[in-house]
């Protein structure tokens, strides 16, 4: 064992490296933190992709040019970037790659790739970028299992990405970004089919009953707990009689995004129908989906909505819930009927019995 007398007295230049260390540590967390957070709340794949590829080179100043590059075989990518027009993107923050080459750069297994970048792999990743790159971070964007991508860093300066250099950070954002990729992707193909509501943009009741029932069918399979929450905005008639349509339209789609905020990417909410809303919360207790639907009703009612008026607009909800799980028993011949009612029956209790509450189904 060491003693005290045995300790090295001059190591206060170690010390001073390991503080720059940490605090670089620290400057380059921040930098991809704020990133994550842009990109979750990107709207289409244009700004998700701006956000991103922006995000990336004005944090890290060495890092000169940034690119994702995706398998787009059926053009859905290139045919939602041509639909949309704003933000512009610039040269090549996004470039489509073959299977086989996306494929040749990972090999079997999807890692990161840190080196030298010559100037087959800068022709292929950053096609438009005119000096010559010493260096690059190759991430794989993995959805499911399956290599979709990969978002590309690269640096004129030879030794700024090395091979054996840490890659936590960059894994982590390359797989916020994939999942980032699909939710945009995925939210366009539920405008195309039909299946959102115009007014809110959430879905609509025919996507929450697809969901539902496949939801169920998983159940089934593997149990598990399944959360049914339907909400009804308290007095809504009143709000449309007082303030007119155009504010009873403006307070469905601000308690629409409210419900929806810090929702889970295998959450559902969808509008049921007027004023009322609709939750799938999968994999979750009854504790939680109650603690929940507690967070929603107190968010909505502590919510300020406008009326285009001096006139204060206070806006409560009532919630009804109920949880399919191992105790639940047999659920019938029709268990998404059952799972409705029973949450319908709560909601009624809920406003029978006062409103601005929650009541969760027994």
């Amino acid at each position: 064992m060491a003693t005290r007398d045995s300790w090295p007295t001059d190591n206060s230049e170690d010390i001073a490296q390991l503080r720059a260390q940490i605090r670089d540590n620290e400057r380059i967390w921040l930098g991809f933190r704020h990133v994550e957070v842009d990109i979750i709340g990107a709207h289409s794949l244009r700004e998700l992709i701006k956000l991103l590829i922006g995000g990336i080179r004005d944090t890290f100043p060495n890092v000169s040019c940034a690119s994702i590059a995706c398998v787009d075989p059926d053009y859905a990518l290139a045919r939602l970037l041509a639909q949309e027009t704003e933000p512009r993107l610039d040269g090549d923050e996004f470039v489509t790659i073959s299977r086989d080459s996306l494929q040749s750069l990972f090999s079997d297994l999807p890692r990161p790739k840190l080196g030298p970048c010559n100037a087959n792999l800068q022709s292929v990743l950053f096609p438009s970028y005119k000096d010559q790159l010493g260096s690059m971070a190759l991430m794989p964007l993995v959805l499911r299992g399956k290599l979709i991508g990969s978002l590309n860093q690269a640096s004129r300066h030879p030794t700024h990405y090395q091979q054996n250099a840490a890659t936590d950070f960059l894994e982590h954002l390359a797989a916020v970004s994939a999942m980032c990729i699909d939710n945009v992707v995925n939210r366009e193909r539920l405008k195309a089919d039909g299946l959102t509501d115009p007014l809110t943009g959430v879905a609509n009741r025919r996507f929450f009953e697809r969901r539902l029932h496949e939801e169920l069918t998983r159940w089934s399979r593997r149990g598990g707990s399944l959360i049914c929450m339907l909400v009804d905005i308290d007095h809504f008639k009143q709000v449309n009689d007082t303030f007119g349509h155009q504010v009873g339209d403006r307070v469905l789609r601000q308690v629409a995004d409210l419900l929806g905020k810090d929702l889970r990417a295998s959450d559902v909410l969808a509008r049921y129908g007027g004023e009322e809303f609709v939750l799938l919360l999968p994999e979750t207790s009854e504790k939680q989906g109650s603690a929940i639907a507690e967070r929603l009703r107190h968010v909505v009612e502590c919510a300020t909505f406008n009326t285009g008026t001096t006139d204060r607009l206070a806006v409560t909800l009532s919630a009804g819930l109920t949880v399919l799980d191992r105790r639940s028993g047999e659920v019938g011949d029709d268990p998404a009927g059952a799972l409705l009612e029973q949450a319908d029956a709560a909601l009624y209790r809920a406003k029978q019995t006062g409103r601005n509450k929650v009541v969760i189904a027994r």
